[in-house]
C-alpha cells in the first residue's frame, strides 16, 4: 500500500537554489546529479526545529519535500536570495506526486525511492511512481506519520531541537552561522545532548502525557490517545519491553526521523 502524503512540496529553481537552502540548514547540501538526495533541517534562532525537508535534485531545480503541513515561514528568505539571481521559489504540490510505503511493497517503477526512513528504516518515500492496478493508494494520517517513525507538526514548530527528534546527524557545527547555530555550539562544548526521541506501543492507548520507563521520565510528544506515541527520555534507557505503572510498553530507538 502507498499513502498519498499531502505535504508540501516546493521547487527551488536558479544557480545558487542549493546555496540558498544550505545557508538555512544545520547541514551544507551537495545536492547534484550524482548526489541526487539530501537532507536540511531548518531551526528558529533558538536552535529548534522549524521542518526537515528532504532535498532533491532535479534538472529543473532543487525540490524541497516539506515534514510540515503547512509552507514554511522561512521559503520567504529563500525567495529573496534567490531572486537576485532570478531564481524563485515554485510551490510543486500537486505536481509531484509523493507517497510514503514500507519499503517491501514499493512499487517497482518509481520515478526517484528515499530509503531506510522510520522506525527501524523499514519505509520509503517514492516520487512519480508509475500508474499500475497492482498496488492501492490510501490518504496520510498524522496518526500514520506517528506510527511508523514521521514526523508531524507536534515535532515541529520550533518545539525541539533536532538531537532530541531523530536529527542529531544532521547538525554540522562547521556550516558557518546558520539560524540557531550558537545555541548548538553551546550544547556541543557545554552541555551534551543526553535525550532522545523513542516510539513506545502500549497494550492500551494512554491517557496521559508523560510516564517512567526503566526510572526515567518520559514525556509524550505526540498526542496520547492512540497505541503508538513519540517520547523524550534519557538517552541511556535501552529498546525493548518494560514493565510501567499502566502496563508492559515496547520501546524502539527512532533513528531516522522520516
Amino acid at each position: 500500500m502507498l499513502y498519498d502524503d499531502p505535504r508540501p512540496i516546493s521547487l527551488l529553481t536558479g544557480h545558487s537554489a542549493v546555496e540558498a537552502i544550505s545557508k538555512l540548514s544545520t547541514n551544507r547540501l551537495s545536492v547534484n546529479k550524482e548526489n541526487n538526495v539530501e537532507r536540511a533541517v531548518v531551526c528558529d534562532g533558538s536552535g529548534r526545529v522549524l521542518d526537515a525537508p528532504h532535498i532533491v535534485w532535479d534538472e529543473s531545480g532543487v525540490i524541497l519535500l516539506h515534514t510540515t503541513s503547512y509552507k514554511p515561514d522561512y521559503l520567504k528568505s529563500v525567495a529573496r536570495t534567490l531572486s537576485k539571481g532570478s531564481g524563485q521559489v515554485m510551490d510543486a504540490t500537486g505536481a509531484i506526486d509523493r507517497f510514503l510505503c514500507h519499503r517491501d511493497q514499493c512499487p517497482d517503477q518509481a520515478g526517484l525511492v528515499i530509503d531506510n526512513l522510520g522506525v527501524m528504516g523499514k519505509y520509503s518515500i517514492v516520487l512519480n511512481p508509475t500508474r499500475s492496478e497492482k498496488w492501492t493508494n490510501t490518504r496520510l494520517t498524522p496518526e500514520v506519520l506517528i506510527e511508523i517513525g514521521g514526523l508531524t507538526d507536534d515535532h515541529l514548530k520550533g518545539r525541539y531541537l533536532p538531537h532530541h527528534i531523530g536529527l542529531a546527524d544532521y547538525v554540522r557545527l562547521d556550516n558557518g552561522c546558520y539560524p540557531g547555530q550558537e545555541i548548538h555550539a553551546r550544547m556541543d562544548s557545554r552541555n551534551p545532548n543526553k535525550k532522545k526521541m523513542i516510539w513506545i506501543e502500549f497494550e492500551d492507548p494512554p491517557n496521559q502525557n508523560s510516564l517512567i520507563i526503566s526510572g526515567f521520565n518520559c514525556k509524550f510528544i505526540t498526542p496520547s490517545g492512540g497505541r503508538i506515541v513519540h517520547g523524550i527520555i534519557e538517552d541511556s534507557t535501552e529498546v525493548g519491553f518494560h514493565d510501567t505503572a499502566i502496563g508492559t510498553v515496547n520501546t524502539l530507538d527512532i533513528l531516522n526521523a522520516l
